[in-house]
């Protein structure tokens, strides 16, 4: 989307549409009084003339198929953040306007969105949510160059290189896999470690960088267990891992379900190692669906500034911002991972490089981009260079207690560091 002239639409009538679109009968209205104003000796209409249009930006997420009700509350906090902006004069005047494009979660779905975003030349896309339907838009947005963020926990997508235009406000699978094979390896001391892994990009991608992380500490896993994440049941899959002698576990999992059925068959074991693993631990419901037994030793890797650890309580920005996603009717159930996502953190640092470089164009919003250098975002401190997109360091993580959540201090996504 091009950079749009500053004038007023009261003085220019039917110009813009309330969708936000130009109409054909204002534009042919616009060029008759551009026209008369010229013949008056190159009368200038007052810089208002034109006003700013509203600033539309991609929006994909499922609005069909069977993970609507799961992804929906990820994009929480980005309704919050537009309609902060545009309650304090949007971004150099100009209204956020979502234009929402269902893409079912399906990665096939992705390069015809993007594709429709082209032909309406928007260039800034927050969205898809998922591995492996990330790696599919930013494949044909990359070649777009259009600005994007999505819910993404490759380490891929932070890199500049592979990705130019593609920024990641939020943990990825390598940060995780150090941060959990630390907490294992070096705080506790166990040596035998076994690995969970679901059957996905996100799987695939953690686990290599997880060995490589017990690598660099002379240990092997004990055993890696994939199950798809349609197994009916991970019994079988637990077994596994206990007569291989692990004693901990890294769970790499990101439903509900799975998460569910992975503490039932320890529960049924009788068997209660420590386990470290993914953000979808910290929901609280999980906690209403397994033995507390099961959980006790069960910590995941989340973010400093949404955590606590004894009297040190987290800022009152953040807690802020915790009761703004608790009222959100769309992060209802699911509050937690709401407060995780990305495009809260994306769309006010948005806002603040398009005011510094005076642009809307896609090369100086990502010039803009490249330069950011300590910038406070809600979920940690965030720097870009051109080749690291990776806005967050493994500084910002802190790992903490899944069983917290009950906690009253936890205001429903804070979380109590681990010991």
């Amino acid at each position: 989307m091009g950079q749009h002239d500053d004038h007023d639409p009261a003085l220019l009538p039917g110009l813009v549409r309330r969708d936000g679109d130009i109409s054909r009968r204002g534009l042919l209205r616009a060029a008759g009084m551009l026209g008369a104003a010229a013949g008056l000796g190159g009368l200038a209409l007052p810089s208002r003339a034109l006003a700013a249009d509203p600033f539309r930006i991609g929006w994909v997420r499922p609005t069909t198929g069977r993970l609507v009700s799961s992804f929906a509350p990820l994009y929480a906090g980005g309704l919050i953040a537009i309609d902060e902006i545009n309650a304090a004069g949007g971004i150099l005047g100009r209204q956020i306007v979502r234009d929402e494009q269902d893409d079912e979660a399906l990665p096939s779905k992705e390069p015809g969105v993007v594709l429709k975003y082209s032909s309406a030349r928007i260039n800034v896309v927050a969205g898809p949510t998922g591995s492996s339907q990330a790696l599919s838009s930013a494949a044909t947005t990359t070649a777009r160059k259009m600005v994007q963020t999505t819910y993404a926990l490759l380490s891929d997508m932070g890199d500049g290189k592979k990705y130019p235009y593609h920024y990641q406000f939020i943990l990825n699978s390598d940060m995780q896999a150090e941060a959990c094979v630390a907490y294992l390896a070096d705080r506790l001391g166990v040596k035998k470690i076994g690995i969970l892994q679901e059957s996905t990009a996100y799987g695939e991608s953690i686990t290599p960088a997880s060995v490589a992380q017990l690598k660099k500490r002379g240990l092997t896993p004990t055993d890696i267990q994939v199950f798809p994440i349609t197994a009916p049941d991970l019994g079988s899959y637990m077994q596994a891992l206990r007569k291989s002698g692990a004693e901990a576990v890294l769970m790499w999992m990101s439903t509900l379900p799975n998460s569910a059925m992975a503490f039932h068959a320890l529960h049924s074991m009788k068997w209660y190692p420590p386990m470290t693993g993914h953000t979808a631990l910290f929901l609280e419901s999980l906690l209403d669906l397994v033995p507390a037994e099961a959980v006790k030793n069960v910590y995941g890797t989340w973010y400093k500034n949404l955590s606590w650890s004894g009297p040190q309580e987290p800022g009152e920005r953040q807690k802020a911002y915790a009761r703004k996603i608790m009222a959100h009717p769309d992060a209802k159930g699911a509050e937690v991972n709401a407060a995780g996502a990305p495009y809260y953190d994306f769309l006010h640092l948005l806002k603040q490089v398009i005011e510094q470089e005076k642009s809307f164009e896609t090369a100086n919003i990502k010039a803009g981009m490249d330069r950011v250098s300590n910038y406070p975002a809600m979920l940690g401190t965030v720097n870009f260079t051109p080749d690291n997109h990776r806005g967050i360091g493994v500084g910002d993580l802190a790992m903490a207690s899944i069983t917290s959540a009950k906690d009253p201090r936890a205001m429903g996504i804070f979380r109590e560091r681990a010991p």
